[in-house]
């Protein structure tokens, strides 16, 4: 992924080979902390890790939801006291923090067979399916040995297996649809219809890419698909469960506003706004303006034919900016920039110091850790801004060639 094999060159095989070693070590170290934590089964009552925490908590909200939706109580899945129940039976154990259900009911319709399984084998199969989508995904990007190897040594994948969170089906799928786009426009829209049904707040700046970008029939399987799982889902579960849902929209903003435990998890301007004790007020305007950043680079870039790296990675880290609720775990959507970058440098298709960048944003999960442990502050968003300009200088820097070529070409 970040360099290229050459037989010919000693010194350039024995850096992939220490890359090689080190990605090595890595994937061994979070085998060894996993070891750790699931050490629990045997010391605690229930499913949870030696640190007290429910094993694959964030997936437990979805195994719990999906147990209540099949007893015929959907709507309780909005409902704190009796996902807690749930969850509660699910893991065999009582535990004190609340997993709340922010989700969609046509989410909760694409979820609805998970319980039918065990809540271990549900959760395994959670992670490690999206995952072997996801290695496809990068190394379709950059198809070199390392990528797998840079893929999982990568530090968000760690926290993506920790929390159960699906942030490897949302980078699968809005891999997939960038890739697909051109080739199969339909199948393309399906899979970012299905990230807009999961997580709104990482779909959003698709729809404005395919507008821009005059994807129509992409556009429109998104808003077919879309429409399609809200029917299917109100016939399902009922009316009352979409309105629950959107009650629960303003519990979900609350929590967002005045939870200071989410905030050391959430890479974002308002994040550290309100971490350095600034009010909601500065931190919802300066995220808005940055928000409104995003949606206007992705508009421009996406109405160009500029080369897919471009276009993908801009949307990728636009997308990351673009939303207050962003965690540490949706930074495994970085793989897929990363992958475009280097990929691209390395064969010499951009002309920046794309090593120094590369190993920033790979560093990045590490990085924001310690900031946030020595300033209370995310260097995360600095980073991705940083990232984001560069890729916008790469697309004016094409543009004045073309220009430049124009120019310099005798005319016919």
């Amino acid at each position: 992924m970040l360099f290229e094999l050459n037989q010919s060159e000693p010194k350039e095989y024995n850096v992939i080979s220490l890359i090689s070693v080190a990605c090595y070590i890595l994937i061994a170290s979070y085998c060894i902390m996993t070891i750790y934590l699931l050490s629990g089964f045997w010391t605690n009552p229930g499913l949870f890790y030696r640190t007290g925490i429910p094993a694959g908590a964030d997936f437990l909200q979805i195994w719990a939801a999906s147990s209540l939706a099949l007893e015929g109580h959907p709507a309780l899945v909005y409902s704190p006291k009796a996902l807690k129940i749930a969850e509660t039976a699910a893991v065999g154990g009582a535990f004190k923090d609340y997993l709340p259900w922010h989700y969609p009911p046509s989410f909760l319709l694409m979820t609805l067979p998970v319980s039918l399984f065990p809540y271990l084998a549900a959760f395994c199969a959670w992670l490690a399916i999206p995952l072997c989508g996801l290695l496809v995904v990068v190394h379709r990007i950059a198809p070199h040995p390392l990528s797998i190897k840079l893929a999982l040594a990568f530090p968000a994948t760690a926290l993506n297996f920790f929390y159960g969170q699906g942030a490897f089906l949302i980078t699968f799928l809005l891999g997939s649809g960038v890739l697909l786009l051109n080739s199969y426009p339909i199948l393309s829209g399906i899979l970012f219809s299905l990230i807009l049904n999961y997580k709104p707040h990482l779909g959003l700046l698709a729809l404005v890419a395919l507008l821009s970008g005059r994807h129509w029939k992409a556009l429109g399987a998104v808003i077919a698909t879309t429409a399609t799982l809200m029917l299917a889902s109100t016939w399902v579960f009922g009316l009352e469960s979409w309105i629950a849902f959107y009650q629960n929209i303003s519990y979900a903003s609350l929590q967002l506003k005045t939870d200071a435990n989410l905030w050391t998890r959430m890479p974002t301007i308002f994040a550290t706004i309100r971490l350095q004790g600034g009010g909601v007020w500065l931190a919802t305007v300066l995220q808005f303006i940055l928000s409104g950043g995003a949606v206007v680079l992705i508009s421009l870039i996406w109405r160009r034919n500029y080369f897919l790296a471009v276009r993908g990675s801009v949307l990728v880290l636009g997308t990351l900016l673009f939303s207050p609720h962003a965690f540490d775990y949706d930074l495994t959507l970085l793989l897929l920039p990363l992958a475009w970058f280097a990929w691209k440098y390395f064969q010499n298709d951009w002309r920046i110091p794309g090593s120094l960048m590369v190993f920033l944003v790979w560093f990045s999960p590490v990085l924001n850790v310690a900031s946030m442990r020595i300033a209370g502050w995310h260097i995360e968003t600095l980073i991705i801004m940083i990232c984001l300009l560069t890729v916008v200088k790469l697309a004016a820097r094409m543009d004045a060639d073309v220009q430049s070529e124009k120019v310099t070409s005798p005319m016919v």
